[in-house]
């Protein structure tokens, strides 16, 4: 397929890709993993299982038109895009992927920098005959998108990164896990082996802080018990909280990787969205340095876990982006419009 694909224009080969597919996928297997088939996809999904090689990758794949990649963040899988996938599968192939070590992906000790995680992706999508995607990452998997999207120039046409920041010698490392900085967990996680450690057991209770921290949450019942369930039996099973971060462990690295990347800053269209309660203006003033065409967008009322939270608005804002539609700076939520006041009889 892959010569196929490569005699092709650029133009069309998202167009075929699409009717590629379905033969990529069937070389693919459903994941066994019980937590994965547990959860279930969105209708009109399809779960499937990639051997890259050196590691395995879960996704799930669906519906129709040129390739739209998603990455998630932590402590989160590919799951965490449940509400926006319908929406956007309209008018893209939709494909939301865990990364390695996370999810139904296999578990591994190394490569875990943003580097060698985009490269994973890279593989992935070039696996699954696509050779031009619009990459859209949530918290870590925004720097892992940035990377993706600064390591193969040509095959990638637009970058959307919500509430995720890439490292470098613009950013301020957090090297102190203060009670009163909501980030505090950063330095606690670099420290080699403790944090697995200590929490041995209470991983679980540790992880409820993250999804039921109402400093992280603005909509109340984003996430449901269930779904709360679910990603605590996930990052619980034996290796994968431990793995999980590693993100933070390769921090340094990604520095000296971004700092190399950014001599040669993106040209390509970049959507920088943030959250009030989040990370917020410091989406965009991250990308700033290392891409030149940054559309920025402030979402108020709105916390960290933007898909769970906004789901619809979010899905607006990135086909509007993708259509090269102008945007607001600042997008309001709807229950924050002043009423109208009624109208006084005489």
């Amino acid at each position: 397929m892959s010569t196929c694909i490569a005699s092709m224009t650029k133009h069309l080969s998202a167009f075929l890709a699409v009717s590629c597919w379905t033969v990529a996928a069937a070389a693919s297997t459903i994941p066994a993993d019980p937590v994965v088939a547990a959860v279930g996809v969105p209708a009109g999904f399809a779960s499937r299982l990639a051997d890259l090689g050196d590691v395995k990758l879960h996704y799930v794949i669906g519906g129709q038109g040129a390739p739209l990649l998603l990455v998630h963040g932590w402590p989160e899988t590919w799951y965490e895009w449940r509400k926006v996938m319908p929406r956007l599968a309209q008018r893209h192939t939709v494909i939301a992927v865990d990364l390695r070590g996370f999810g139904g992906s296999q578990l591994t000790a190394s490569g875990y920098e943003k580097k060698a995680l985009a490269e994973d992706l890279f593989k992935l999508m070039s696996r699954l005959g696509y050779t031009d995607t619009v990459l859209v990452g949530h918290d870590w998997g925004g720097p892992v998108a940035y990377a993706y999207a600064a390591s193969h120039r040509d095959a990638v046409s637009q970058l959307v990164v919500v509430e995720g920041a890439p490292d470098g010698p613009w950013t301020q490392k957090r090297l102190l896990p203060l009670l009163h900085n909501p980030l505090w967990f950063f330095g606690f996680f670099q420290i080699p082996d403790y944090a697995e450690t200590v929490l041995k057991g209470h991983e679980r209770q540790f992880l409820d802080w993250f999804y039921r921290n109402k400093g992280f949450h603005v909509v109340p019942g984003s996430f449901s018990d269930a779904d709360v369930d679910y990603y605590e039996t996930s990052f619980t099973r034996p290796g994968r909280f431990a793995a999980s971060i590693q993100l933070y462990r390769t921090i340094d690295q990604d520095i000296l990787d971004n700092t190399e990347f950014a001599k040669t800053p993106l040209t390509i269209p970049v959507l920088a969205v943030g959250a009030q309660h989040g990370v917020g203006a410091g989406v965009a003033e991250s990308l700033h340095p290392v891409a030149a065409n940054v559309t920025p967008v402030l979402m108020e009322g709105t916390g960290h876990f933007i898909a769970d939270e906004r789901p619809d608005a979010l899905a607006d804002i990135v086909e509007s982006f993708l259509d090269g539609k102008a945007l607001a700076e600042t997008w309001s939520p709807p229950e924050s419009t002043p009423p109208v006041p009624a109208a006084q009889s005489n």
